[in-house]
């Protein structure tokens, strides 16, 4: 391997004409507000002031690794393989260091500094320092150019990282803040001016010590890449999967199709809410490949794919069509289940994101791949989707049980599916893991405890999702049929207003209309069952005719149909 190695500073890095790339392979701006503080307290510590002076030192902050070759200067770029996260902070901090100096009136400081993001080449020509795709334009508008684009907004997490890291530094370089911080490091200083704190601090960056390494091939890039981040320090197991699929699918013409193929594989996770791809990756493997841990998975991967051109692309095309598949799956949306007979569909997988159950995803991925590979009869899908809804119901939504041992069986029964060649075996396969998970249902007397500790409160969105499950659920149990009422808001029999820990559990709540709800708000019990009929719900005509002798309504009466309702719930759903 044919590399150099010198120390040198940030300033000695960005000085030259130089466009550091952050290559195809490299991970996402990752760096939240834990990393920007420790950096930011490092740099401030540094500055120190004597005889009411300002002085910076040198801090060796790692290692600056690039593909070039320094004797070549008719190329100015160098791909960045280590230190991408401390350059982009940096540049963002410039960004930042930027718009305080012109605030101040600073113009010329202000382009002195932007000289470190956006340099000149010998014909006056503009060009980024730092060149990274992955954000672009946002990076671009909000952070490098020189006339900053305020209204850019982020679209993805990396690009809602690069904001916070820009009004994380915009909020420490304050004059109030910046001053404070530097003082509380330097007892005993004097009065303190803003713009020299302003100019200490943008110094310190540059005095930054790095070990600058440089390497002439992709190929010896990518194995110090692996080499740096084989602990897994700061590196996902995604990023390092990543780093060896890119580093076979190298072919760039006419389209990068590694490339394209990772975008598309987080353009279709990007519909779900606070979806890392790091869960999707591994609900994936253990769906198709092996019971594996977050630790072993880079491990797995390479034990297990064959490192060539053809199985690499297999197993991209794979995780791109699984992906389309878990978006589905986690972040459910009526309009993509439109066919009548689909209608269920949506409505598990709605409960099941109101269970905010994950697990199950490992065996959902296999399920709908043998339904699309029509291997499984609709029979068959429905009854094994509505059972893994109706067991989470209970075992999670209810009871909160421990879900020690369920990874390993969605994973084992996920598995199975997937090798099952005809209807007969992936309906055996079914029957087996209802079989099994009715094992571990626990028993009515735990499922009443807490069910009776469910609680409806419009603070909580989570509660009031599950309870109008319940509500959803009991009318549809009532009516016997299918149908799923409308939307409805929630009554409370005995008035919130009356201050009782009893008002909010089930046994006090029926589903009504909006405008029949506000008529009868803290209306008397007496008065509420004269109206209550007009409503269009099963249940609350059921609640009207056993109740209809009854004088008031309060907390032995509430507790005894909450009992009553749960053991509606449990007794339905584990005969059904």
């Amino acid at each position: 391997m044919d590399l150099t190695s010198v120390p040198k500073s940030i300033d000695d890095a960005l000085r030259v004409q130089r466009k550091y790339v952050i290559p195809r392979f490299q991970r996402e701006y990752a760096w939240e507000n834990e990393e920007l503080q420790t950096i930011y307290e490092d740099l401030i510590e540094n500055i120190y002031i004597r005889n009411d002076t300002f002085y910076t030192t040198d801090y060796f902050i790692g290692s600056l690794v690039l593909v070039g070759d320094d004797d070549d200067t008719s190329k100015i770029e160098r791909l960045v393989v280590d230190g991408q996260q401390r350059l982009m902070t940096f540049t963002i901090a410039f960004a930042v260091l930027t718009q305080k100096f012109k605030e101040l009136g600073q113009e010329r400081l202000g382009e002195k500094t932007h000289l470190n993001v956006m340099g000149e080449d010998n014909d006056g020509n503009p060009y980024a320092k730092l060149v990274n795709e992955n954000p672009k334009p946002f990076f671009q508008k909000r952070i490098q150019r020189k006339d900053i684009d305020f209204n850019a907004i982020p679209e993805t997490n990396e690009e809602k990282r690069i904001l916070n890291a820009y009004n994380f530094f915009d909020r420490q370089l304050k004059e109030t803040i910046l001053i404070k911080n530097i003082r509380d490091n330097n007892s005993g200083a004097g009065d303190i001016n803003y713009l020299d704190a302003l100019k200490a601090f943008r110094d310190q960056i540059l005095k930054c010590k790095v070990i600058y390494v440089t390497v002439k091939s992709l190929d010896d890039a990518y194995t110090i890449f692996e080499v740096l981040n084989s602990k897994g320090k700061d590196l996902a197991p995604v990023d390092m999967i990543k780093n060896s699929l890119f580093s076979i699918l190298m072919e760039d013409e006419p389209l990068d199709y590694a490339v394209e193929k990772w975008k598309e594989i987080k353009k279709n996770l990007k519909n779900c809410v606070d979806l890392d791809i790091n869960i999707f990756y591994r609900h994936f493997w253990l769906s198709k490949y092996s019971l594996s841990t977050t630790r072993k998975l880079v491990y797995n991967f390479n034990k297990t794919i064959p490192r060539t051109i053809e199985g690499y692309t297999e197993f991209i095309n794979s995780l791109e069509k699984e992906a389309k598949q878990y978006a589905l799956i986690a972040a459910p949306k009526k309009e993509d289940w439109t066919q009548p007979e689909n209608l269920f569909v949506y409505t598990c997988l709605e409960s099941l994101c109101i269970f905010n159950v994950s697990q199950v995803r490992i065996f959902l991925l296999a399920l709908f791949e043998v339904k699309n590979s029509q291997l499984i009869s609709f029979r068959n899908f429905k009854k094994i989707l509505v059972y893994l809804e109706h067991y989470h119901f209970i075992f999670t939504a209810v009871c909160s049980s421990r879900p020690s041992g369920l990874e390993r069986r969605y994973s084992s029964y996920a598995r199975q599916l997937r090798n099952c060649t005809s209807k007969k075996e992936s309906a055996d396969c079914i029957n087996n893991l209802i079989t099994d998970l009715k094992e571990g249902i626990p028993d009515y007397s735990i499922f009443e405890k807490q069910f009776e500790k469910i609680v409806y409160t419009s603070a909580k969105e989570k509660d009031k999702k599950l309870v109008k499950y319940i509500l959803k659920k009991l009318d549809t149990h009532y009516s016997s049929n299918e149908l799923v009422p409308n939307s409805f808001t929630i009554e409370h029999i005995l008035p919130e207003s009356v201050a009782t820990e009893y008002v909010g559990m089930i046994g006090n709540l029926l589903p009504l209309g909006e405008q029949l709800n506000n008529d009868l708000s803290n209306k008397n019990f007496k008065l509420k069952m004269t109206r209550y009929p007009e409503s269009q719900y099963t249940t609350v005509k059921r609640f009207v005719e056993e109740n209809k002798d009854r004088e008031e309504w309060g907390e032995k009466e509430i507790v005894e149909r909450t009992k009553c309702i749960a053991e509606i719930m449990y007794h339905s759903i584990i005969e059904g």
